[in-house]
């Protein structure tokens, strides 16, 4: 099949994006479909990708795909033109693509606002669909919607930007503290890869994490620190859905928060991903169960990896997010877990193809042309 992969975006999440597209675009190529590849600048700029594959992570990118495009096109090409959605992607891509591989992260990314254009498009993509995008990029949407179902999470509370403004950082921090105790975590509501999140253990800490966090997203997220371990689950399918054996993030002593610098930045020395883990059976039955379970209340179609802590003493199991389009890097949990349950990255490429294309049949709406009018 013609897979458009877009990848980049306007987004803190861009350089993540890149590295995830390079090892999807190898994967897809692995299966036997055709990648074509399309990357969003910084910018906005959308712009069709002829270089090398191993170009996508340089920092220029986008200048290496505009010197392959005048290779490819010496003359001007005619701007875009068309009367659809659909005729401006088909036109870019230079093919009509058979479906999309939307591997752009974030914010206008996996939020819903990409899945609404591919829907407009009428074109199959990868991934959950608008509101379940949505739902799960808002993490307190995502608070909201599996405690309604039972599901367990960390004690938190809610600053808006405009209280912060009027307010002040100081004065609600001390509010929180009295509420919540220290250390809190402190994390923009829509975002992802821990961009803008950030640990405190003083108030006067808490009043910055605040207004840090606060320039990333209006609505900020301050929840009690949760002492235990971080175990995520890959999971794959529309519905029923696959969980992959659970698998935890490993910190060194000299890491105290899984940052997006120790996401992507850090040597295997300080920060590592571990598939399977050695949890007890029950537990991880229990946890595999509820990242299930977290999928179903959010309506997840394709993929995600739902993250949850498991604490020190208590043993409880709280969750604490989802990623509805998690990193195909190198050192990303999701294809690591699916290796080990037997879906090298081809294979698993293949299979979130077919996962697609059966979404996009199974929710197609007709058009009003189509309908048989009595």
């Amino acid at each position: 099949m013609k897979v458009l992969v877009l990848f980049g975006g306007v987004s803190t999440e861009h350089l993540v994006s890149c590295r995830s597209a390079r090892n999807v675009i190898a994967g897809l190529r692995e299966a036997g479909h055709e990648p074509i590849a399309v990357g969003i600048t910084e910018s906005g700029e959308w712009l069709r990708f002829l270089a090398p594959d191993e170009d996508i992570v340089a920092p220029d990118w986008d200048q290496r795909a505009r010197a392959a495009l005048a290779v490819a096109a010496p003359a001007p090409l005619p701007p875009l033109s068309g009367n659809s959605v659909r005729d401006f992607v088909v036109q870019l891509a230079g093919a009509e693509p058979d479906l999309v591989f939307p591997i752009v992260h974030g914010i206008n990314g996996e939020d819903g606002t990409l899945q609404g254009l591919l829907q407009l498009a009428d074109l199959p993509y990868v991934g959950s669909g608008v509101l379940a995008s949505a739902a799960a990029m808002d993490k307190l949407t995502t608070k909201r919607l599996a405690e309604a179902a039972g599901i367990q999470t960390a004690r938190y509370a809610v600053v808006l930007r405009g209280e912060l403004e009027e307010e002040g950082a100081e004065q609600i921090a001390g509010r929180l503290v009295a509420e919540l105790g220290l250390p809190l975590f402190v994390k923009p509501s829509n975002g992802g890869s821990s961009v803008g999140t950030m640990g405190a253990a003083t108030e006067a800490e808490l009043a910055r994490a605040l207004d840090f966090a606060a320039g990333y997203d209006r609505t900020v997220l301050v929840e009690e620190h949760i002492d235990g371990r971080e175990i995520e689950v890959a999971i794959l399918g529309n519905g029923p859905w696959q969980a992959a054996r659970a698998g935890e993030i490993r910190l060194n002593e000299e890491v105290a928060y899984y940052d997006y610098e120790a996401k992507y930045f850090s040597s295997s020395a300080v920060a590592e991903a571990v598939v399977p883990t050695d949890l007890e059976p029950e537990t991880e039955a229990e946890i595999r169960r509820l990242a299930v379970e977290t999928c179903r209340c959010l309506g997840i179609a394709g993929l995600s990896r739902v993250d949850f802590f498991l604490e020190h003493g208590s043993g409880r199991i709280l969750l604490n997010e989802v990623n509805n389009l998690p990193g195909f890097t190198a050192i990303s949990l999701y294809p690591m877990a699916f290796a080990e349950a037997g879906l090298p990255l081809a294979a698993l490429c293949d299979r979130l193809c077919e996962l697609a294309l059966a979404d996009y049949h199974g929710r197609r709406r007709h058009s009003l042309h189509q309908r048989t009018v009595e």
